[in-house]
């Protein structure tokens, strides 16, 4: 759940810093936020400064404060003692104090013109270095700006206030414009724009592949979560099974049980605890919100007659490790078993869809660019969960900067294609 630190606990939190030299919490952070810098902040009072150090470094401060896995705090030198700073709660704690830094100084526009498909972190957080490098960023985005945090986290997690001001920081002061357009073509865009830059997440959900996936009762959870987000009762009945063991399983089954404590909510997983993707506190959340976790099954085929009446699953035993390095589940023979539901939810994955032709797909679907985040296509990159798969938000921020300054160089070398 949220903790919000007093200033007392905040003080006293950050005392607890060691300011490592060559500190390893800054080197596991994408953004690469001078931590032991902000933190020193908050012991002297100065969280004005503090919220300016880091949001020099990362373009999502405010939603990275809520949602972030803390990589930092897993290299935290700390630990070696007894515990890692809550750094995480720091951040949360300037950022929630502090108003938007007003330190970035937005230049005079010098004239180049960039195209960005998709205003989710990455789009946006390519939007704001190129602004402050003096170009003119154009977001193509058909819905809500922010991507993912702003469309389907639940308001539990990141709370309104917070995610709107941020992405409205942004919108109003390094935004050229919002073009509420879908983009089929990214070439097409290189005929009014000095570069395009693909950032469009990934718009598709895997199906599960087994037989009853056409019944009524059966949902995807984006769906699930765009509606609790908007307000609008979700679909789901009273006993539900989410299919899944990443984040939006986990985010999904919680969100149900939030949204009816009486319903019962049980996530179904082919592997077991131990290899669960979603982070731990996603999962200690769902724990005590009285989400149930069915561990070690895989989905064999979904039972009733027009609509849904129960999960058909086989028990299942770890294997040799596939291609993600995990233990791949392999099927108990003669396990089988059912389990009564009215509602299936399929959380098993993201994939990109298959806009943008001409521009390289690696063997997955997801793009494929160089080191210079460029695709096949000279003047159009990309970056985000289109060319990582699903990543987290401050993984993708920090490529929509790294974009930016690449773009930059690029348009800077004169070679444009128009």
């Amino acid at each position: 759940m949220r903790n919000i630190l007093t200033r007392e606990q905040a003080v006293l939190e950050a005392g607890r810093c060691l300011y490592c030299y060559d500190a390893p919490c800054e080197k596991a952070c994408p953004s690469a936020v001078p931590v032991p810098e902000f933190i020193r902040s908050i012991t002297t009072g100065n969280l004005k400064g503090a919220m300016e150090i880091i949001t020099e470094a990362n373009p999502m401060i405010d939603i990275c404060g809520e949602l972030c896995p803390a990589f930092c705090q897993d290299v935290c030198t700390r630990t070696q003692i007894n515990s890692p700073i809550r750094i995480r709660e720091l951040h949360r704690y300037v950022t929630g104090n502090a108003d938007m830094a007003e330190n970035l100084e937005v230049p005079a526009a010098k004239g180049g013109k960039v195209a960005i498909i998709g205003g989710g972190p990455a789009g946006l957080a390519c939007a704001r270095e190129l602004r402050l490098k003096g170009y003119s960023p154009y977001v193509y985005e058909k819905d809500k700006p922010g991507g993912i945090p702003m469309q389907e986290v639940s308001s539990g997690r990141l709370p309104e206030d917070r995610a709107g001001r941020e992405t409205g920081f942004i919108n109003d002061n390094f935004v050229s414009g919002v073009i509420d357009e879908d983009v089929d073509s990214a070439q097409e865009l290189l005929k009014s724009y000095d570069a395009v830059f693909v950032s469009a997440g990934l718009a598709e959900e895997r199906d599960l592949g087994i037989p009853g996936e056409s019944l009524k009762g059966v949902y995807k959870a984006r769906e699930i979560l765009r509606d609790i987000k908007n307000g609008v009762r979700s679909k789901a009945g009273k006993r539900i099974g989410v299919i899944g063991g990443g984040n939006v399983a986990v985010e999904t089954a919680a969100a149900l049980k939030a949204e009816d404590p009486s319903r019962d909510v049980e996530i179904i997983y082919r592997r077991g605890m131990k290899e669960i993707k979603a982070f731990a506190d996603e999962i200690e959340e769902a724990n005590e919100l009285g989400v149930t976790f069915q561990f070690m099954s895989i989905p064999k085929e979904i039972k009733g007659g027009g609509r849904v009446e129960g999960i058909l699953l086989t028990r299942a035993h770890l294997g040799e490790p596939d291609a993600s390095g995990r233990r791949r589940p392999q099927p108990v023979p003669g396990s089988d078993f059912t389990i009564p539901l009215d509602t299936i939810v399929v959380a098993v994955g993201q994939q990109a869809d298959k806009a943008f032709p001409g521009i390289s797909r690696k063997a997955d679907g997801l793009i494929d660019t160089g080191e210079d985040m460029m695709t096949n296509i000279k003047g159009i990159f990309a970056g985000g969960d289109i060319v990582r798969g699903a990543s987290t938000i401050v993984e993708c921020a920090s490529d929509g900067k790294s974009a930016a300054l690449k773009i930059a160089k690029f348009i800077e070398g004169g070679v444009m294609n128009v």
